[in-house]
């Protein structure tokens, strides 16, 4: 069984109002048209008693709610339509009269096209009585499918499975202060408060957020993660945290949270591998940190798209692309990696016939038994800090190093040592 609630020329204001009084009796509720909603009851009567009677608490809501409205119920989600539609007040058609009781009803109640309808009228028909007389096959060969379906449904057989209107999740809470909050301390409280809220909709659900959005009368932070959380703890240390780094500069007296919802993140852990610290915990350490360093200089490192030696920049922690940063030159016949001196050291080098053979730098010193180069990299010569160097691998020592001479500075650099 079927309930629909129609209201005669509705406004916009009205449909909010129409959703919530039809979700108030079932989670299954379509948005047929403006003003029309058409529900699923089977299985209330255990709750509410009769069908009479579901209708009746149905008109009761709707009035409670502030809608002068028409409750229908039907076999069939569009014989409720057509009733509630066309009959005042409440109105309850048993399975197998529904013909009988539409047959008066007009033709406008179908909501038709307006050029069938307008063929209908030239033809004399003007009841859904009249339309249920034509024969099927001569309203198929004059009005096409969309006639066979009208035809149907002023037969009061017309079943077609219900398409649920879907809200958009919005997970919000707002609070207006009394007075204005000049520091950021008093708002530990209050962010504990919303969030426990926010958390607690969003787990009833099986949800988690990755962003956090925050606003501050005029002032507004987003708190982007690198994984959904739903632990209110934690974001509110996030968020205070973010907040000294980043003060609002103005009186607060307006809060308010949302979150963005997101599928929570599931682990499969091993049944011998110990159990590695929760990302909750690193996100937390890792906000802290860029609070004493800068937000600048926490990260990881990505290699830029250019010929620039040791040409990098430091991004934020993701879910995916966390790739670690090494270069492998190959000095032997097997591949080494280079562990970079940050910044390069500068060195004193010794040249016999353009090959370095001694070289001196923070505490390493000696000749050189062996050097391959020079390899000459250069670019961005239409740049202020264009580059220009000469690079050479060299042994001291039983170790190996890369060096390189600076063309534009005049100087010896050491780069790095091969593992």
């Amino acid at each position: 069984m079927f309930a629909c609630i129609y209201i005669p020329n509705a406004s916009g204001d009205t449909a909010a109002a129409l959703l919530n009084c039809a979700s108030a009796f079932s989670p299954r509720v379509e948005k047929t048209s403006a003003g029309t909603v058409v529900f699923d009851v089977e299985g209330l009567e255990r709750l509410l008693g009769s069908y009479p009677e579901i209708a009746a608490k149905v008109a009761e809501q709707a009035r409670a709610a502030g809608l002068h409205a028409n409750v229908a119920v039907a076999a069939n989600a569009e014989a409720a339509i057509c009733a509630a539609r066309g009959f005042g007040g409440i109105s309850i058609l048993n399975r197998g009269t529904e013909a009988a009781r539409l047959r008066d009803l007009p033709l406008t109640v179908l909501s038709p096209p307006p050029e069938i309808l307008e063929t209908l009228e030239r033809w004399g028909i003007r009841t859904l009585g009249a339309f249920a007389t034509l024969p099927a096959v001569q309203v198929s060969e004059r009005l096409g499918q969309e006639g066979v379906k009208l035809h149907k449904l002023a037969h009061g057989t017309g079943v077609r499975p219900l398409v649920p209107h879907a809200d958009a999740m919005r997970f919000v809470e707002v609070m207006e202060l009394d007075y204005d909050i000049t520091t950021i301390e008093p708002l530990t409280f209050i962010f504990s408060r919303m969030l426990d809220g926010i958390c607690a909709r969003m787990r009833s659900r099986n949800l988690a957020t990755h962003e956090v959005r925050l606003a501050l009368g005029g002032y507004a932070r987003v708190l982007n993660l690198p994984l959904p959380v739903r632990n209110p703890r934690l974001l509110t240390k996030l968020l205070i945290l973010d907040l000294e780094a980043h003060p609002p500069g103005a009186p607060i007296r307006r809060v308010e949270l949302e979150a963005i919802p997101a599928k929570p993140r599931t682990v499969q852990n091993g049944l011998f591998v110990p159990l590695s610290p929760e990302p909750e915990k690193l996100e937390l350490t890792l906000a802290r940190l860029k609070a004493v360093v800068g937000e600048e200089n926490v990260g990881a490192p990505e290699v830029l798209d250019t010929h620039r030696p040791d040409a990098l920049k430091v991004q934020t922690f993701g879910i995916v692309g966390k790739e670690r940063l090494h270069v492998v030159a190959g000095f032997s016949p097997r591949s080494l990696s280079l562990r970079l001196l940050r910044p390069s050291l500068e060195a004193t080098v010794q040249i016999q016939n353009h090959i370095p053979t001694w070289i001196a730098f923070h505490g390493v010193h000696g000749p050189i038994s062996t050097a391959s180069g020079p390899w000459h990299t250069s670019g961005d010569w239409w740049r202020p800090n264009m580059w220009d160097r000469e690079e050479w691998d060299i042994e001291v020592a039983d170790a190996l190093y890369r060096i390189y001479y600076d063309v534009h500075l005049d100087r010896w650099y050491a780069q790095g040592v091969y593992d």
